[in-house]
């Protein structure tokens, strides 16, 4: 139990999750250190809206990596809708059936894959 505890697998709320499974490279506000790390109070909707958007989010280091169940890794991500976007925003929960569909695949290149998102994004109206 005690090892649980600090592989952070026990904790029940997403936002203790988020805080030690996303905060290595996001602040508690979500602000990132731009350009390597997106900010997700301005990048996790556009990115959430877009299939490879999802995948990418699925399959980055810190949320691939984490030991935790791909339910609990849905949970954090649909918290930070709550938190950082409008009840109005329209960005499509995640599940649990989502992740595991993604989140095994590699990832060779986070900082590559994530420069061609955030340049995609960018160029769409």
């Amino acid at each position: 139990m005690i090892v649980q505890l600090c592989l952070g697998t026990a904790f029940a709320d997403p936002q203790s999750n988020y805080l030690l499974h996303c905060g290595g490279c996001h602040l508690e506000n979500g602000e990132g250190t731009l350009p390597e790390v997106p900010d997700l109070r301005h990048d996790l909707d556009w990115l959430a809206q877009t299939p490879e958007g999802r995948s990418y989010l699925t399959r980055v280091p810190g949320a691939s990596q984490a030991p935790l169940p791909d339910e609990k890794l849905a949970d954090i991500y649909n918290w930070m809708f709550d938190v950082f976007y409008p009840p109005d925003s329209n960005i499509p929960p995640f599940s649990g059936e989502e992740i595991s569909r993604t989140r095994g695949q590699p990832l060779y290149d986070p900082l590559r894959a994530r420069q061609a998102l955030l340049k995609e994004q960018a160029e769409t109206p």
